[in-house]
């Protein structure tokens, strides 16, 4: 599945533009803008004036930023997408640390008191204190997800070569033991796993149109979400009144509660959903 990188609608370059900003909560957008005060100057200092940070990973002391070492004149498949030194950004306080300055990471996320590092050959490994780092797995497509405990992250697998499907999701403990929880025809991907450790939601393409499907830790058969009874043809002419979209990634997800996962849908547009009815509509109130 080609992307463009103008495409992946991050958080931080989806307030950039001026229809963006005008779609975007007022409190994300007070959000987006202190990150980026806080972040640009340092990222300039430590990588260089062409540097920019294109990727927030996570939220709060714990959030990561993804930083290139430029930005590409022309738009990139995803597969050719630049490689990325990661940074840690405490939103309370604004102070920006290098973790890596190395270009070479697809994403990162913040479990618990380590940092995992995804780089471009889909390997995954858990840094601790001291710089120590394992190898917890391999074949790791990306949409990292921690649990709340922070012992484990769940995540989009690449195809093993002798499969139909083109990813699967599935959940990574910090001994590296990998589970597949979902694995349908086409694509399954972007999990985010509830606060009790028990619900995993991701997005499936196995229908022909991108929706939300629910499963558990235990691997349960997935229940569909969102746009139940749609299929492609039905977005040719329009988008329906009912469709639900896609989040454009794992790293700009939360949860408000057990049952309600926020996320972002791209161009500045942030959704909330009920994980046990699909319920779902976009969030424009002001404030969290």
């Amino acid at each position: 599945m080609k992307k463009s990188i103008l495409a992946l609608a991050t958080l931080t370059l989806a307030a950039t533009s001026a229809t963006a900003t005008e779609r975007m909560n007022p409190a994300d957008l007070r959000r987006v803008t202190k990150a980026r005060e806080s972040i640009a100057p340092a990222v300039q200092r430590e990588f260089g004036p062409k540097a920019r940070f294109i990727n927030l990973f996570g939220q709060g002391p714990g959030m990561l930023a993804g930083i290139v070492a430029e930005i590409p004149t022309q738009p990139l498949g995803t597969d050719d997408l630049p490689l990325l030194a990661i940074v840690q950004y405490d939103e309370a306080t604004g102070a920006v640390k290098v973790v890596d300055r190395e270009f070479k990471y697809r994403e990162a996320r913040t479990v618990g008191p380590n940092i995992a590092l995804l780089d471009g050959e889909g390997n995954l490994r858990l840094r601790g204190s001291g710089v120590r780092e394992k190898l917890l797995a391999q074949g790791v497509g990306g949409d990292l997800f921690p649990t709340a405990k922070g012992d484990a992250l769940v995540a989009t697998l690449k195809a093993r070569g002798n499969e139909a499907h083109e990813t699967s999701v599935g959940i990574i403990d910090l001994n590296g033991r990998v589970k597949v929880l979902a694995d349908g025809p086409g694509v399954d991907a972007t999990p985010s796993i509830s606060p009790d450790g028990k619900t995993v939601v991701f997005v499936s393409g196995r229908t022909s149109v991108a929706s939300f499907y629910v499963t558990s830790v235990e691997g349960e058969a997935p229940r569909q979400l969102t746009n139940v009874g749609m299929e492609n043809w039905m977005l040719f002419e329009g988008v329906p009144a009912h469709f639900v979209p896609p989040p454009v990634s794992s790293h700009h997800m939360e949860w408000l509660g057990p049952d309600v996962l926020r996320y972002n849908a791209g161009g500045g547009a942030f959704w909330k959903i009920n994980v046990r009815t699909g319920q779902a509509a976009p969030d424009l109130g002001d404030a969290r």
